[in-house]
């Protein structure tokens, strides 16, 4: 399936190295979330108030990590240095609460190769992805994503996910392609939160969502208020900050730096 990348403000994309084995992660992930740490509830949001940063709080502490990163060089007969590709995603297991997110990746640079993002469900035993675009190559650095409901995919609420984007250098097959990946869990969320950021303003939700371990819909909220160009709060610093927390540098250094299409 041919997609299109969203590229608001080109904050909107990748693939990995080190493997781990596919059914001992599975198993050891259910037991993390099963054993999941009560999390600490922000208080420091208030109607109207500025926020100098947000606090991410992931569902378990102890659980694996599931995020890798990609970056080669080009083949024996390029000397064409390919862009790294990061999954905007902590190291370790991340939720998400929407049941159709969307998902965010980093390119260091622009690249002639097209991409691949690809969703699978890492606890099923089909190997057909639920969702492959190929997507156009990049012409620049940047963030890029995209949103499971603008393809009609709904994830499992109790489920893992993972999902990836690749450079398609490898015109034979897949292997040696620079490719990021991670996964994620679709959880239900417990319903004093949903009561919490029904009505509550902008940044209530974002520092709840956060707070609460919901990485990716902390994420989205924080990409959406960006576009908006509200001055009531410094919407990219706090979205730096959050994404420094994880060890995103690199993406904090575009956000902050002169890359970033302001």
């Amino acid at each position: 399936m041919r997609g299109c990348l969203s590229t608001g403000h080109r904050w909107r994309l990748l693939g990995g190295a080190v493997l781990v084995g596919h059914l001992a992660l599975t198993s050891t992930l259910a037991g993390a979330q099963q054993a999941a740490d009560p999390k600490p509830e922000s208080t420091s949001a208030t109607k109207g108030a500025a926020l100098d940063t947000l606090i991410y709080a992931p569902h378990d502490y102890g659980a694996p990590e599931v995020t890798e990163t990609g970056g080669a060089r080009g083949s024996d007969q390029s000397e064409t240095k390919l862009p790294n590709l990061l999954v905007l995603a902590p190291p370790k297991l991340a939720a998400t609460l929407s049941a159709q997110p969307t998902l965010y990746w980093y390119v260091s640079g622009p690249s002639s190769a097209p991409l691949r993002l690809t969703l699978l469900d890492f606890e099923g035993t089909s190997p057909e992805p639920l969702l492959e675009l190929e997507l156009d190559p990049v012409p620049s650095a940047g963030v890029y994503s995209a949103s499971l409901a603008e393809h009609d995919v709904r994830l499992e609420r109790g489920r893992l996910y993972e999902w990836s984007v690749a450079l398609e250098v490898n015109q034979e097959g897949y292997s040696n392609e620079p490719v990021a990946k991670t996964v994620m869990a679709a959880k239900e969320a417990d319903p004093a939160l949903l009561a919490k950021i029904a009505d509550a303003p902008a940044l209530a939700r974002i520092e709840a969502l956060a707070a609460a371990g919901y990485w990716y819909d902390a994420l989205d909220l924080l990409a959406q208020q960006v576009e908006t160009d509200d001055p009531s709060q410094p919407w990219r610093e706090l979205r730096a900050g959050l994404l420094e927390q994880v060890g995103l540098q690199a993406v904090v250094a575009f956000e902050r730096g002169d890359g970033y299409a302001r």
